[in-house]
């Protein structure tokens, strides 16, 4: 089963170890590395251990177009997800892929017949 977490519109899915590659996100100047920022709230999802944040489109071929935030990559022990309005998250040694969750609105609902 694969492992999946998710944190608000954040969805966090462990993925098969992969080396960085691609471009790198850099920690902003608090040492966070922010995931993902509220526009109206400023609230973050943010890591401050020593992680790798990265993208490579290449890997993320079959995720809507968008919803793409990149790879993660936890080394040397274990790294926590955190966010103002959210339980923290422990991730484990791994490499991870982040996306945002789409929110469905009533028209993407569809009704099936048998």
């Amino acid at each position: 089963m694969t492992e999946m977490y998710a944190q608000g519109d954040l969805l966090i899915e462990r993925v098969d170890d992969v080396e960085p590659s691609g471009t790198m996100i850099a920690p902003d100047a608090t040492g966070a590395l922010v995931l993902a920022e509220g526009e109206l709230t400023g609230h973050r999802h943010a890591i401050f251990e020593r992680v790798t944040l990265f993208r490579d489109e290449a890997l993320a071929r079959e995720v809507p177009a968008g919803l793409y935030i990149g790879h993660l990559k936890v080394e040397g022990g274990a790294a926590t997800l955190r966010h103002q309005e959210h339980a923290p998250i422990a991730l484990g040694e791994g490499t991870y892929r982040v996306r945002r969750q789409r929110e469905l609105e009533p028209k993407d609902a569809a009704i099936v017949a048998d």
